[in-house]
């Protein structure tokens, strides 16, 4: 509920919820053209990362997990997931802290960071850095000034991360065996 007044001085509300994990996001993020641009299945992604970060008392930003099953349960489809995080790091609302593998007795999961809120906690938390703000401010040099315009700029960020393709950072050499010369063993 917004702070609507009952009473002249008296609030309906002042502050979060008693007893309740919350979150905060501000006017300005909320009416971002790129926040306003992301797909059904960032938001999906954005939703369960907040959960997430109220479940853990908000403590454990850049410590916080998405997996493709984690985020079935949040209606987002395995083929979108990649996609989906691919829109939340161009837009700036999410990075990356930690790159998922596998390894021998396991895996080790990716791990991401609300770049609006700090990571950390206590003496060791570190300020937010807004990423979505520059963003923004790069949109607007580029005359990105709309959410339709967004949309495209953002469908051109992202087009390598659609349903299924991989964007490759690097290309990989395969090495092929050596061609024998005629009557050579």
């Amino acid at each position: 509920m917004a702070n609507q007044k009952g009473k002249p001085g008296n609030t309906l509300s002042h502050g979060p919820p008693e007893g309740q994990p919350w979150f905060w996001m501000t006017r300005t993020m909320l009416g971002a053209i790129t926040f306003r641009a992301l797909g059904i299945s960032a938001r999906r992604i954005l939703d369960a990362l907040l959960y997430e970060h109220m479940s853990n008392g908000g403590a454990e930003n850049g410590n916080l997990g998405g997996t493709y099953e984690q985020l079935e349960l949040w209606g987002v489809t395995a083929a979108d997931v990649r996609k989906g995080y691919a829109e939340l790091y161009a837009t700036g609302f999410v990075r990356q802290t930690v790159q998922g593998y596998f390894a021998i007795g396991g895996q080790v999961q990716s791990r991401y960071a609300l770049t609006w809120l700090p990571t950390g906690f206590g003496r060791a938390a570190i300020p937010p850095k807004h990423e979505w703000l520059d963003v923004i401010g790069r949109l607007q040099k580029q005359g990105v000034g709309n959410v339709r315009a967004a949309k495209q700029w953002l469908r051109a960020e992202v087009a390598d991360h659609g349903r299924g393709k991989r964007k490759v950072a690097a290309q990989v050499q395969v090495l092929r065996p050596l061609k024998r010369e005629a009557g050579g063993r």
